[in-house]
């Protein structure tokens, strides 16, 4: 049998929490970026909070998943 289709590792809880904590922060970012269009579709004038939740967090989420993605890929050639 190849080494190619061995067992998939384990992967630590702290990286599933890192991994649920961005996916957390991109469904917040995105929550609030659609608060924000609607209120001003429907002519209004949203919290400041939810611009800032949403520029940082979306960014912020972005980069947690693409570090989550590249530490999958070095896991997988470490086989």
């Amino acid at each position: 049998m190849s080494p190619l289709y061995s067992a998939p590792q384990r992967v630590s809880r702290g990286w599933q929490l890192f991994n649920y904590t961005a996916m957390a922060m991109a469904m917040v970012a995105l929550i609030a970026l659609i608060v924000v269009l609607l209120s001003k579709w429907a002519g209004g004038t949203p919290w400041p909070g939810f611009n800032w939740i949403a520029m940082i967090a979306l960014p912020l989420a972005f980069l947690m998943m693409g570090t989550s993605v590249l530490f999958s890929v070095a896991a997988r050639r470490r086989l």
